[in-house]
């Protein structure tokens, strides 16, 4: 069963990110001596609305979550980011929602899936009725509209270049009301519906390191990457060293994707264009949070918290 999540209109000052409880905690008993520091590492872990940035080292484990829904395909990160539509008039309300990717180095984005139900139904409504007035940016929504149709669309799972999508349409007329959802894949390369059997042919779909059958690891140069799954059917991500400590990283939804950063390392324009989305992501909500964990000079280990605001 795919999870579902929210990605509603997610440009800065508009996105919703989800309450993450982000725990980092040493993985040793208290003992003598300096706590050891946990291996070197970097990579991201993707959810369906959600990116982990983590860093691992002697300085520390620092992780940085966005409210960011990535992508990897071409040899590029992309981000998948839904907006607004608007087609209302002054006697009815037509909204919905288009779903867009954004090549992280160029910066150029592109419309993949539009609500071609709404547009219609108001195309419609503005030949039916050739009185009606449609609304600018700054006008009020009718309050009480004889019609009214809207759509939102979710972002349910990313799959290397493809994105499965839940578009769900409400229609209310003084005839009755009407609900409809269309579950759809779409190809993030352009914008064309896809099957599973395209999926399935497309060998970049394995560049996303999709995390399906639990418990899972990845065996690295330096250390070891864990995913198991939680009491509470979320995936818990853990780091552990070449002698078995272990640092308890975080917990994520389900099909959560692994991106390596440090082994092969990513090039000077790609980690440029991480870092810009990252910090534009930042100002999404409020609720982005820092996480980072110093190694002790003794024993209990100290935990620094950091928000941005």
């Amino acid at each position: 069963m795919l999870w579902r999540a929210r990605t509603r209109s997610v440009r800065p000052g508009t996105g919703m990110f989800p309450v993450l409880a982000l725990v980092l905690v040493t993985g040793f008993a208290a003992c003598s001596g300096r706590a050891p520091d946990p291996p070197d590492a970097e990579f991201l872990v993707a959810t369906a609305d959600s990116t982990f940035w983590v860093h691992s080292g002697a300085q520390g484990i620092r992780i940085q979550a966005v409210p960011m829904t990535l992508a990897h395909f071409n040899g590029r990160f992309h981000e998948v980011f839904i907006t607004d539509l608007d087609r209302s008039f002054n006697d009815a309300v037509f909204t919905g929602e288009r779903v867009y990717v954004r090549d992280l180095q160029s910066n150029d984005s592109t419309l993949v899936y539009d609500d071609t139900a709404i547009v219609t139904m108001a195309e419609h409504h503005a030949r039916a009725y050739p009185d009606a007035t449609p609304l600018g940016p700054d006008d009020d929504t009718p309050s009480d509209p004889e019609i009214s149709a809207t759509g939102e669309t979710d972002v349910l799972e990313v799959r290397g270049p493809y994105a499965l999508l839940e578009h769900r349409t409400v229609y209310e007329m003084p005839a009755g009301g009407q609900h409809d959802t269309v579950h759809t894949a779409i190809d993030l390369r352009t914008g064309a519906a896809a099957t599973e059997a395209d999926m399935a042919r497309d060998s970049a779909t394995e560049d996303s390191n999709v995390v399906r059958a639990l418990p899972r690891s990845w065996d690295r140069k330096a250390y070891t990457l864990y995913a198991r799954r939680a009491g509470d059917g979320s995936v818990s991500i853990s780091l552990r060293d070449r002698v078995r400590r272990s640092w308890p990283l975080f917990s994520v939804g389900a099909h959560p994707r692994i991106y390596w950063l440090d082994s092969p390392g990513v090039d000077a324009a790609a980690r440029r264009a991480l870092v810009r989305a990252f910090n534009s992501a930042a100002a999404y909500d409020e609720a982005v949070k820092y996480v980072k964990y110093v190694p002790p000079a003794l024993r209990a280990p100290r935990i620094r918290v950091m928000h941005r605001a």
